[in-house]
C-alpha cells in the first residue's frame, strides 16, 4: 500500500509546493478580502464585586454570630449576579432602553422582539473573575452603545436587587405586623380577665396574699381568738381557688410581655434593614468607550482560512496522485 511517511511528503511538497503556495495566497487574500466585508464589534466590560452581607441587623446588631458588613462576598453571591444579569427581565429592560430594534435595523414583525432580545443576548457575555467577582461584557458596532448598554445593565441589576430585597422585607414586617398585634390582642384579653377577678375578689398577688394570710392565722391561733381563725380560714379558702387563676394568669401575661418585646425587638431589626438600604454590590470598574475594536480577529481569520483551504487543496492532490497510480497499474479504481 502506498502510505505517505517522511520522504514521500517531502516529495510530495516538492512536487506541488508551489501550487500549494499559489493557494495559500490566493485564499489569504480572498478571506482578507471578505473579512473586510464583516462589521467592527467594539467591547465595554463592567466589573462587579458582591456584597457578602444584606442585612446590618444581622452584621451589627446580632449578639451572637456577627458577620462582618465590609467583606465582598463568596463563590455564591457571584453566581447570584450572573444569573441575574443573563436573565430575560434585565436584557428585555435593556433592549427597549435603548430600541435596540431599530439600532439593530429590524422590521416591525411580531417575532422582532423576540429575535432583537436573542441578539442582543449573543452580544453581552458574563462570567466570573479570578478573585469571585462577576465581569459583564457587551460589545456592539457602536462603542458608546456598548458603554452605555454595559453600565445601565448594571444599574438596572441594582434596581432590581432592590426591589427583591424590598419585597422580601415588606413581606417580613407584614407578618411580623400581624404577630405582634395577635400577641396584643392576646395581652389585653388576659389583662380585663386578671383586673375583672383581682376587683371581684379583692385579690391582686395570691402569693403575697397568702403570706399575709400565714402570719394573721398563726397570731389569732396563739391568741385563741377562733372566730378570726375561722374567718382567714374561709378567706384562704376563695383565695386559694381564684389565686390559682391569678398566677396563672399573670405567668401567661408575663410570658406574653416577653414574646412581645422579641416580636418588637425583630420588628425593629426589620426597618432598619429596609430603611438602610446596603450597597448589594459594588461597581470595581465602571465601562468606558473603547477606542479599538475587539473582533473580529481579521488576521486569525486569514491565516486559519488560508491554512484550510491549503490543507484542502494538498488533500485533493494527494487523492488525484492516488487515483492516478492506481489506474496507471490498470487496476480498477472502482475495486
Amino acid at each position: 500500500m502506498n502510505t505517505f511517511n517522511f520522504n514521500t511528503t517531502i516529495e510530495f511538497f516538492k512536487r506541488h509546493g508551489k501550487l500549494l503556495c499559489i493557494v495559500f495566497v490566493v485564499s489569504g487574500v480572498v478571506a482578507a478580502l471578505l473579512s473586510l466585508l464583516m462589521p467592527n464589534y467594539y467591547k465595554s466590560e463592567v466589573l462587579l464585586l458582591p456584597s457578602e452581607v444584606n442585612s446590618i441587623s444581622k452584621s451589627l446588631l446580632n449578639e451572637g454570630d456577627r458577620l462582618d458588613p465590609y467583606m465582598f462576598g463568596t463563590e455564591k453571591e457571584s453566581e447570584y449576579i450572573l444569573e441575574m444579569l443573563s436573565s430575560w427581565q434585565i436584557v428585555e429592560k435593556t433592549a427597549e432602553k435603548f430600541n435596540l430594534k431599530q439600532h439593530y435595523g429590524m422590521d416591525n414583525s411580531p417575532l422582532s422582539g423576540e429575535r432583537m432580545i436573542l441578539k442582543l443576548k449573543k452580544n453581552i457575555k458574563v462570567k466570573r473573575s479570578d478573585y469571585m467577582g462577576a465581569k459583564l461584557q457587551v460589545w456592539d458596532k457602536d462603542p458608546k452603545y456598548a458603554c452605555d448598554i454595559a453600565n445601565y445593565m448594571v444599574e438596572e441589576l441594582q434596581r432590581l436587587r432592590f426591589k427583591m430585597k424590598q419585597a422580601k422585607a415588606d413581606s417580613i414586617l407584614h407578618h411580623l405586623d400581624v404577630s405582634r398585634k395577635r400577641v396584643q390582642g392576646e395581652i389585653v384579653k388576659l389583662t380585663d380577665s386578671l383586673t375583672k377577678l383581682q376587683l371581684e375578689y379583692n385579690l391582686y398577688y395570691p402569693k403575697t396574699y397568702a403570706d399575709r394570710f400565714a402570719q394573721e392565722m398563726s397570731k389569732h391561733v396563739a391568741s385563741g381568738n377562733n372566730a378570726a381563725v375561722e374567718r382567714l380560714e374561709s378567706k384562704m379558702s376563695k383565695a386559694q381557688q381564684k389565686g390559682a387563676l391569678i398566677d396563672m394568669l399573670l405567668n401567661d401575661i408575663e410570658n406574653k410581655s416577653k414574646m412581645m418585646r422579641t416580636w418588637d425587638e425583630h420588628y425593629q431589626q426589620a426597618i432598619l434593614d429596609l430603611e438602610a438600604n446596603i450597597p448589594v454590590d459594588f461597581v470595581a470598574q465602571k465601562a468606558t468607550v473603547s477606542q479599538k475594536k475587539d473582533k473580529p480577529k481579521r488576521s486569525i481569520i486569514v491565516i486559519l482560512a488560508a491554512l484550510a483551504c491549503t490543507m484542502i487543496a494538498a488533500e485533493a492532490l494527494a487523492v488525484k496522485e492516488k487515483y492516478n497510480s492506481v489506474s496507471g497499474n490498470g487496476q480498477n479504481p472502482a475495486a
